[in-house]
């Protein structure tokens, strides 16, 4: 079975969406979500979907996790990772955020590549899940629709938890680069509501979000000297790329 993993935070309307275009990808999948303390209704759904989802076409049920407190984005990626890894021994996962819909070739596009970290990219049109679309590889890799696989995962490690909402897709991306694993997008699109959680949030959680976010900025500079998008953070790539032998210009999407 190919498993998703999927991380919630509030926005039934958008996981909804995102659940159904995950449980229409032509291809069998498992879909694991990790709820975090959910409480516009999310909770309530979910468990209703559970019980009334009749697999299809060799698709699986429905799994979650729901926890409370929640955990960060960063801690969650590892929880989920980690249990499909190490305890269902899954040779990849399909990671994706909640605020996507995806292209019903997603899935099978990404495996089929075969590269060891390889994802789709973001458009704000809607409709252009639903058209053709050109396979165009860069080294732009989006970590809202990622396919990771088990050696990855294995020799990089976990995602850094010190940065518990934001940047730690960017940290990821350089240890990878320096690891010298090749992360890309073939250009596969899928549309994506930015910041879901972030706009659908209650004026004190935004703010409590948005002072999250400064602090993992802090963080993430502190750890490489640069800020997270700035030439200085672009300049890591290339100066990792001369030390490998490898090609120059890699960057990361978030």
């Amino acid at each position: 079975m190919n498993p998703i993993l999927m991380l919630c935070r509030n926005s039934l309307a958008l996981t909804k969406r995102a659940v159904v275009s995950v449980l229409t990808q032509d291809i069998p999948n498992t879909l694991y979500i990790i709820n975090n303390d959910s409480t516009d209704g999310t909770t309530e759904w979910l468990a209703e979907e559970m019980l009334s989802w009749q697999p299809e076409q060799n698709y699986g049920p429905i799994r979650n996790w729901r926890f409370t407190p929640a955990k960060g984005v960063s801690a969650s990626w590892n929880f989920g990772l980690d249990y499909l890894f190490g305890t269902a021994m899954c040779d990849k996962v399909l990671v994706v955020n909640n605020d996507v819909e995806l292209h019903k070739s997603n899935y099978r596009w990404l495996d089929l590549d075969g590269g060891p970290f390889v994802t789709g990219v973001s458009t704000d049109d809607a409709m252009a899940i639903h058209d053709g679309w050109a396979r165009v590889k860069r080294p732009n890799p989006d970590f809202s629709n990622f396919l990771i696989r088990r050696d990855v995962w294995e020799k990089v490690g976990k995602f850094d938890e010190s940065m518990i909402l934001y940047c730690s897709d960017g940290d990821y991306h350089l240890r990878m680069h320096q690891a010298g694993i090749e992360a890309y997008t073939i250009g596969i699109p899928f549309y994506h509501y930015a910041s879901g959680t972030l706009k659908s949030a209650e004026p004190n959680e935004k703010a409590t979000i948005l002072r999250q976010a400064d602090l993992d900025r802090d963080t993430f500079e502190r750890k490489w000297g640069c800020k997270m998008g700035s030439p200085e953070y672009y300049a890591l790539f290339d100066i990792a790329a001369r030390q490998s032998g490898a090609a120059p210009g890699a960057t990361a999407g978030f």
